[in-house]
């Protein structure tokens, strides 16, 4: 009977995470200079981007395909939201969102949503 082999990933395990070393330390700089979540309604409220979502929004071919990275798990609420409003309130609030997380006028930058 073959033996199976363990891939890195099947046996990886997350580091252990302390309150000591430069790891800690970046995270205390940062933590006090991040901006918080963007809260367009009492119940939406967009979470700051990950490395994970910034590494997916390299992959994805179009603009509602990056929005839908950076909304996560809100995404279909805020579609709702917006779906039978004007298009200039859809188009404020992507500017506003951009500038919240990436600073203002992140979207005119070489490289930025050209719907935003």
């Amino acid at each position: 009977m073959a033996t199976q082999r363990k891939t890195p990933a099947a046996t990886a395990t997350k580091p252990r995470v302390s309150d000591e070393g430069r790891f800690y330390e970046i995270q205390q700089e940062l933590a006090a200079k991040r901006r918080g979540p963007y809260r367009l309604t009492a119940d939406i409220v967009i979470e700051p981007m990950t490395r994970r979502q910034a590494k997916a929004l390299r992959t994805t071919e179009d603009e509602e395909e990056q929005l839908a990275v950076l909304l996560g798990e809100q995404f279909d609420a805020v579609e709702e939201l917006f779906d039978d409003r004007p298009l200039d309130e859809w188009i404020a609030f992507q500017e506003d969102l951009y500038a919240h997380f990436f600073g203002a006028g992140a979207a005119e930058l070489p490289g930025g949503s050209e719907g935003s």
